[in-house]
């Protein structure tokens, strides 16, 4: 989704898990991150990404994403934007 200017996706997991889900994100964003974490598979709307979901986050920063809100108790959603 985006919005003057400004690109939203979400991560959904658990930071005691392995694995996570990323939504909204463009094709060569996917073809970079499923090249980083091999076993990474599609979901409905989105991508399974075999790691831990901190470690997604800091990938996705190092593709401009930043942090803007999260929410959730033992699963958690972050929304994170880049400006494009």
């Amino acid at each position: 989704m985006s919005e003057d200017g400004v690109v939203y996706i979400a991560v959904k997991g658990s930071i005691h898990a392995n694995d996570c889900s990323v939504f909204g994100l463009g094709s060569e964003e996917i073809k970079a991150l499923t090249k980083k974490y091999p076993g990474s598979g599609n979901v409905v709307n989105g991508v399974a990404m075999k790691t831990n979901v901190l470690e997604l986050i800091n990938s996705l920063s190092q593709l401009g994403y930043k942090v803007v809100t999260s929410t959730g108790e033992a699963e958690i959603i972050w929304t994170l934007q880049r400006d494009i």
